[in-house]
């Protein structure tokens, strides 16, 4: 369970095994997904957060609270680059034939 602070920022607040043990607005229920040492890509799932109240304004828009969770949680991710493979420089088009 982690809890969204007044300045936005978001902080683990104890363990629980059950998205019902979220009590107010401003705690949720995280299911990490991704494991240490995953390969993450843009839209790929980092995990299921689950809170309690509105994310979303009547016009289907993210509220400001959701966009807390969401800087909250991604901020406690780290990652680091790949490695850059190199190719060997094949041979030419056309420069070998198959017999």
């Amino acid at each position: 369970i982690y809890r969204l602070q007044a300045d936005g920022s978001v902080v683990y607040d104890r363990f629980d095994y059950h998205r019902r043990a979220v009590e107010t607005d401003n705690e949720a229920f995280f299911l990490r997904i991704t494991g240490v040492g995953d390969y993450r890509y843009e839209g790929a799932d980092l995990g299921i957060l689950v809170t309690r109240g509105r994310s979303m304004t009547t016009d289907f828009q993210l509220n400001d609270r959701a966009g807390a969770w969401i800087r909250g949680i991604t901020e406690a991710y780290e990652g680091q680059g790949l490695e850059v493979a190199h190719a060997e420089q094949g041979p030419a088009p056309g420069s070998f034939k198959i017999h």
